[in-house]
């Protein structure tokens, strides 16, 4: 019998920065007319500079992790604004964002990348991925 290890489990509750995009036709033709870029940046420009350097400072991170585990890990990021979110945010008692919850038992709440990384390799490393 062979084990097949699943990866570990990352879900990330934190605010994200929603950028809409239209159809792939209704986006050409905002391009053509040149109106597709200041369409995109007045969307990011409606939220606080904060929330925005955030979200970015979070995509990068989880890049990095995504880079440096590759199948071994897989994440989840969900806004608690949205109803998955909310819900969430009760079953692991969240009340700070950005949350990190590490197969579904072990949480870190707050920016704290260190805890978040130590987590990480203490589950890829003893339970080889398994949830």
């Amino acid at each position: 019998m062979s084990l097949v290890c699943q990866p570990v489990l990352l879900e990330v509750l934190a605010y994200i920065p929603v950028d809409f995009t239209q159809c792939s036709y209704c986006e050409r033709l905002l391009d053509a007319a040149e109106v597709g870029a200041s369409v995109h940046q007045e969307i990011k420009a409606a939220y606080p500079p904060e929330i925005v350097e955030q979200a970015e400072r979070l995509a990068a991170w989880l890049q990095e992790l995504s880079a440096q585990y590759g199948d071994r890990l897989h994440i989840r990021v969900v806004d608690p604004q949205s109803a998955t979110g909310f819900f969430k945010s009760l079953r692991y008692w969240i009340h700070q964002y950005p949350a990190f919850v590490v197969n579904r038992r072990k949480k870190v709440t707050g920016w704290n990348p260190a805890d978040v990384e130590r987590l990480l390799a203490d589950e890829v490393s003893s339970s080889g991925g398994k949830r």
